[in-house]
């Protein structure tokens, strides 16, 4: 839209360029241009005075392109530069996500992996650790792993299969927290062994290994 907007402009810009030629000084079936482009095509009589006349279609010529030119050249260097979808998604954007999140989804990993899932204070402690490694740092830094997956700069982030896939685990993770509120042990580690499951299938959407290789590192 903003490149056709822009070509009809170029085209108004042409028709007043003729309009304006056709009334520049006209002397003998010559267009008298001395007062209007002083360095066009001049050359020096026997006498040595300087004559700067041509036919009208010459100048009507000339004035169009040297004016439509410059007019290119300022709507060029005035028109906004919009990011392409390279910039949003995928590339060079997917690995600095990769560089700035894996590590800390790897320290989450490992953490939630290396719980005994039947001692309640070990999972306790995990999720309530603000730092790298435990659960709060690991639903951040996951979901944003998994949102940098995209093709598409306008594709919503639910519709993501790294971020379905996210939070199908995050949604286990839940029932775990709530099971471990009420002191279910059981529930507790039976929510745990489902969110492995799902785990799995969110690490091989952003391109990690299997858990269990990841708790061996």
């Amino acid at each position: 839209f903003f490149v056709t907007m822009k070509m009809k402009q170029i085209i108004v810009f042409i028709g007043c360029c003729h309009a304006a030629a056709a009334f520049a000084p006209f002397v003998g079936g010559r267009v008298n241009v001395q007062q209007t482009l002083d360095s066009h095509a001049c050359f020096s009589d026997a006498g040595g005075d300087v004559i700067t006349h041509t036919t009208r279609r010459v100048f009507v010529d000339d004035t169009i392109k040297g004016s439509l030119g410059i007019f290119i050249a300022s709507t060029v260097a005035s028109t906004p530069a919009y990011a392409s979808g390279g910039a949003t998604a995928g590339g060079a954007y997917l690995l600095s996500a990769k560089q700035r999140y894996n590590k800390r989804v790897i320290a989450g990993v490992k953490s939630l992996l290396s719980l005994d899932a039947r001692d309640l204070s070990q999972v306790e402690e995990f999720f309530s650790s603000h730092e790298e490694g435990g659960w709060e740092d690991l639903s951040a830094a996951g979901y944003l792993l998994a949102n940098a997956f995209r093709t598409s700069s306008t594709k919503a982030p639910d519709s993501l299969p790294s971020v379905k896939k996210w939070r199908a685990f995050a949604k286990e993770m839940e029932l775990v927290q709530r099971s471990l509120s009420k002191k279910d042990g059981e529930k507790t580690f039976a929510s745990y062994k489902n969110a492995e499951e799902k785990l799995d299938a969110y690490l091989e959407a952003v391109e990690l290994p299997p858990g269990m290789e990841l708790k061996q590192m």
